[in-house]
């Protein structure tokens, strides 16, 4: 595959809604989700689920989710 044909299939993301958080959460199974939501429940702290994460080879940081937690992120909000 030539370069031309590379940069045709290259995704642009929208630095405008980008949470890197979202991002791998969507990527997750639905019993992966539900355990993370489950562990977010339970208190568990973000550095552990951090570490988890990555032992499963899942991309992620604690500042970006630092960010998502706490509402700072891109991700959309919801209007009232």
């Amino acid at each position: 595959m030539g370069l031309a044909d590379k940069l045709k299939e290259v995704s642009v993301i929208d630095k405008n809604t980008f949470c890197a958080y979202k991002a791998m959460y969507d990527s997750l199974s639905d019993a992966d989700k539900k355990a993370l939501d489950d562990a977010w429940a339970r208190k568990v702290p973000s550095m552990t689920i951090l570490e988890i994460l990555r032992s499963e080879n899942i991309k992620s940081s604690n500042e970006s989710i630092k960010r998502h937690r706490s509402g700072a992120c891109k991700c959309p909000k919801p209007t009232k």
